[in-house]
């Protein structure tokens, strides 16, 4: 599948500093940051402890099937779910559109990955196709929450079957 990323980026010009959440306790700053982290930390960008990466290693796979059980559905995925720390919105003196532009660009490259592997910093070596389904599930979860998601649209990739897809 390819996902809609430009649609996501769409989205986000329609979240502003009051959106408030339909639940959870983020503002709509922290929700910024904290897809950011979530694109960063998975791109190695920013370090995560020893702890996290074992744990990921361990038992990400097992959150990986979880997903897959639920079809990657934002609307059966648990609200108020735990984060990792690293996810956690930290404050920060970056203003609210630099945060809303850094986010775009993120999503940007997660668009351009082409290879067919990239280097999870939790999951370790998975598909590309996979990382773009987890950052583009992720990001619609929370563009759902603030309200600013109504619908984004999955196009069928040419050429390949979801059941090629090797989630493992």
């Amino acid at each position: 599948m390819i996902y809609d990323f430009d649609s996501l980026i769409d989205k986000l010009n329609y979240l502003d500093e009051e959106t408030s959440p339909k639940w959870g306790k983020m503002n709509s700053f922290q929700m910024i940051n904290h897809c950011n982290n979530f694109i960063e930390v998975s791109l190695g960008n920013q370090k995560i402890s020893l702890r996290t990466r074992l744990f990921g290693r361990l038992f990400g796979k097992v959150f990986l099937k979880y997903l897959k059980s639920l079809d990657f559905d934002i609307n059966k995925y648990p609200k108020n779910s735990k984060t990792l720390k690293e996810f956690k919105s930290f404050s920060s003196e970056e203003s609210f559109l630099n945060k809303k532009n850094r986010l775009t660009e993120n999503i940007k490259i997660v668009k351009e990955l082409k290879s067919h592997y990239t280097i999870h910093n939790i999951y370790g070596n998975i598909e590309t196709s996979l990382f773009k389904k987890l950052v583009h599930f992720h990001t619609s979860y929370h563009f759902n929450q603030f309200g600013i998601l109504k619908l984004v649209l999955l196009k069928p990739e040419p050429n390949l079957n979801p059941k090629q897809i090797n989630y493992f």
